[in-house]
């Protein structure tokens, strides 16, 4: 499946920061569940190729194998620049595997300015609560952070929780944005 791609020092970041999340999800008592989706929001601008055919394109990129997944793939419209690219897979590491792999060959095909953000959710549970964040990759500054809105609202993201997650990932090792003025929000995320 990798055999199309290229090393970067980003990429081998996000799938360390990756790989601890499912060693996270696999504790006794885990305080993360990773859920079975993951999305990418692209541009349009500057589309090529392999964009213009993107679903086609990693579908037989992430089937393609022994290394092969059962991720689906669903590309839904955003705004006449944006869409989002779904990837949808019951066994987690295989989805964060297909997030990676995707994220991989946009960059590998001249794509990387496309990408927006890549999104994984996440439940996290603290004192009996449950709460779903969106743990986002920003293409652009390269580094991680979460997000968790409180409605539709822009602006309105519960700040708090957002912190906590971010120290419960720190002290685990996953390398977190450090400035808060970069955790940019993204509503209305069709998953």
């Amino acid at each position: 499946m990798f055999k199309l791609f290229q090393k970067n020092n980003f990429l081998d970041e996000l799938w360390k920061n990756f790989q601890i999340l499912l060693s996270l999800e696999s504790d006794k008592k885990p305080q993360i569940h990773i859920l079975n989706t993951s999305g990418l929001l692209i541009s349009t601008h500057s589309n090529n190729d392999f964009t213009k055919n993107i679903k086609d394109n990693i579908e037989s990129i992430l089937n393609d194998g022994e290394s092969s997944t059962n991720t689906n793939v669903e590309v839904i419209e955003d705004s006449s620049d944006m869409y989002w690219l779904i990837l949808k897979d019951s066994d987690r590491h295989d989805l964060l595997s297909s997030s990676y792999t995707t994220l991989n060959a946009l960059h590998s095909n001249g794509s990387l300015p496309n990408i927006l953000a890549l999104v994984v959710k996440i439940e996290f549970f603290t004192d009996n609560e449950k709460n779903v964040i969106s743990l986002i990759f920003r293409a652009d500054t390269k580094t991680i952070y979460p997000f968790m809105p409180i409605s539709e609202n822009p602006k309105s993201r519960n700040k708090d929780l957002e912190i906590l997650f971010a120290k419960f990932l720190r002290k685990n090792k996953i390398k977190i944005e450090n400035s808060q003025n970069k955790w940019l929000g993204v509503w209305g995320m069709p998953f």
